[in-house]
């Protein structure tokens, strides 16, 4: 018996949801690279906090290295087991404070969400992509450390593939097609 890929397991790779997947970096890697020239203009003006000179260059890198970041975070985050998250969270609201500070801190980051609504839906459809990602290659019968590969080279490669094609074709009109109709 045959251990490498046949016909029927090529066929029940989830091919939809991980072409949904690298569409949703892709077009992050895009939105990423939109806003590269605020990024870097953000980190030449507080330059004084490196200890090394940043011109221009570096800024671009430091940039696109944030988006990275980004990235292979959240699928640190999609691989992290579930009883890890229990046992990070699971005993914390056992105890009165503790349930108290934890709601301070939920009705915090509901006021995040609300004040920076655009940047948490970013976010949401990302986290949202990975998790149909990581369930459908879950149902494929890949391992955890399978689906964290799987997962991270094709988000990495879409991102960089988003903000290569921006550099390449991005234009105002490309950027923001919905501002002609008034839609900002």
């Amino acid at each position: 018996m045959s251990s490498g890929f046949t016909l029927v397991k090529i066929r029940e790779f989830p091919w939809v949801s991980l072409s949904l997947f690298c569409l949703t970096y892709g077009v992050f890697g895009w939105i990423a690279a939109v806003t590269f020239p605020t990024w870097q203009d953000w980190i030449i003006e507080h330059s004084a906090w490196f200890p090394w000179e940043i011109n221009p260059a570096i800024a671009h890198q430091m940039s696109w290295g944030f988006g990275l970041f980004l990235v292979i975070s959240i699928m640190i985050l999609l691989a992290a087991p579930l009883k890890m998250i229990n046992l990070l969270f699971g005993s914390w609201i056992r105890q009165d404070a503790k349930a108290f500070l934890s709601l301070l801190g939920w009705a915090f980051a509901a006021v995040v969400i609300v004040c920076w609504f655009a940047q948490f839906v970013r976010f949401f459809v990302l986290i949202s992509a990975g998790i149909l990602g990581h369930i459908d290659l879950q149902l494929c019968h890949c391992r955890l450390w399978q689906v964290f590969v799987i997962l991270s080279v094709l988000s990495i490669g879409s991102y960089a593939i988003g903000t290569y094609l921006f550099f390449l074709w991005g234009t105002e009109e490309l950027i923001h097609p919905m501002a002609t109709l008034g839609f900002s």
